[in-house]
């Protein structure tokens, strides 16, 4: 027969190595076994319990019930004393030693610890997610900004003086010119170790607004998840926040977010403890907020409040000199794409493409030249392959310089030669004006009016 003292202390050493909490008592109720998860959990020391009754501090102790039943018991929920926010569950089962009853041991869990686990594992996979997709998207074709025009690089030059702050900026500008590329650029250019949320706030109902922003306790509504969800806030800790199409969140959502904004905590739908969030903000719209707010649609202190600095995108028929750029690098990303070669598209072509209004901006250039990446059979891309409506709208113009024979460099000193002749007819030679209205420092005209043989 095993030595009984030598066991206990085995049971002993045992119980001192496991994370949960573990009791033990034998036939006559007294308490043999106290490990440091027990100690932790009930605020009572080893050495004040040991050798001693348990039901002289636990009077209601489901081991005793055990020890009078013989009869096992698990996961049987219960809170401590002078502990009304910790929630146990505890397991116990009586102990046999050849045949004869010895005692009661117990397993109790913090289950608020293991609700715990579940939701950092849960906003972990929500994390692994998010960082797939904008894995995904950094490696894809608008993971750089195209363009050589002055105007537009000092748009690039404040977004990348700013990206190291902690300002909330505004990015405005017509549908399809690039806010979000630019948002992107800014956040992986900030050194924000947490991740970009990219939110479209015109997809999210109304009624929706909190759940998804802030999350949601466990339980919290019908339907809602056990295990509960992190919010967008609480995902992008550490990080960005990108609201596009800011000015379509619902008015009575406004004051949720500004809140958020002011105090720098969130608290879950359902949740009673408010979590402190580190989340910068960049918002964009293409709507007239200073408009919407004298009509009472978009609250002025949150206006004030995400808009500390602007960064206006031009359209891109007011850079027109970056199109042949942009159709050069998103012919060569499709074709790659699509595992097809980079087919020579005819300068008549580009022409055209240069001369079009493009109402839909970059995004409308991209989805034309993926087109034609795809419907191409390999050989060079001609006129009658562009879309009817590009053509159509060209041939309604009526004008349009002849750049026929030209490659894409040509084509982009042909379009600037006229465009710099036009501005200083309309200026009547006057150069500061005629720099100012073609958005260009005033030494880049001489440049190249220097360059293109542009009587001064």
């Amino acid at each position: 027969m095993p030595n009984k003292d030598l066991l206990l202390e085995n049971m002993r050493a045992l119980a001192a190595s496991i994370h949960e909490a573990v009791c033990g008592i034998d036939e006559n109720g007294i308490v043999t076994i106290w490990n440091p998860g027990a100690e932790k959990i009930y605020n009572v020391l080893g050495g004040d319990i040991i050798g001693k009754p348990l039901k002289k501090f636990f009077p209601n102790a489901l081991l005793d019930k055990v020890r009078a039943t013989r009869e096992a018991r698990e996961n049987v929920s219960h809170m401590p004393r002078d502990k009304a926010d910790t929630h146990i569950l505890i397991s116990a089962m009586p102990l046999y030693l050849d045949g004869e009853f010895k005692g009661v041991i117990s397993t109790d869990r913090d289950y608020n610890e293991v609700m715990r686990l579940y939701a950092d594992l849960e906003k972990a996979q929500a994390r692994l997610s998010y960082l797939e997709n904008e894995m995904k998207k950094s490696s894809g074709i608008l993971s750089g900004i195209i363009g050589k025009d002055a105007g537009f690089r000092k748009k690039i030059n404040a977004a990348a003086q700013i990206a190291p702050t902690h300002t909330n900026v505004m990015i405005t500008g017509e549908s399809g010119t690039g806010k979000e590329v630019f948002a992107r650029g800014i956040h992986e250019l900030s050194g924000r170790e947490g991740l970009f949320i990219p939110i479209n706030c015109s997809a999210i109902p109304s009624e929706l607004f909190e759940s998804e922003f802030f999350g949601y306790a466990p339980g919290a509504f019908t339907g809602a998840s056990r295990k509960g969800k992190a919010g967008f806030f609480e995902l992008a800790n550490g990080g960005t926040v990108f609201l596009d199409e800011i000015g379509e969140m619902p008015f009575s959502a406004q004051a949720k977010l500004l809140r958020v904004l002011q105090e720098h905590e969130i608290v879950r739908v359902g949740g009673e403890s408010p979590l402190r969030v580190d989340v910068r903000v960049i918002s964009a719209t293409n709507r007239n907020l200073k408009q919407m707010m004298a009509q009472g649609r978009f609250r002025e202190d949150l206006y004030y409040r995400l808009n500390v600095v602007e960064i206006t995108l031009p359209s891109l028929r007011d850079r027109r000199q970056d199109v042949p750029l942009l159709i050069d690098h998103f012919m060569r990303a499709f074709a790659q794409r699509n595992g097809r070669p980079a087919a020579p598209i005819d300068p008549d072509a580009v022409r055209l493409l240069c001369a079009y209004n493009w109402p839909g901006n970059v995004r409308e250039l991209m989805n034309v030249v993926e087109n034609l990446v795809v419907t191409s059979n390999g050989k060079s891309i001609e006129r009658d392959n562009l879309p009817e409506y590009i053509t159509s709208a060209h041939s309604e113009a009526g004008h349009g310089a002849d750049l026929s024979g030209l490659d894409l460099a040509a084509a982009t000193r042909q379009l600037e030669t006229e465009r710099i002749k036009k501005a200083l007819e309309t200026c009547k030679g006057n150069k500061s004006k005629t720099a100012a209205m073609l958005n260009i420092p005033r030494a880049t005209l001489y440049n190249k009016m220097a360059e293109y043989g542009i009587p001064k």
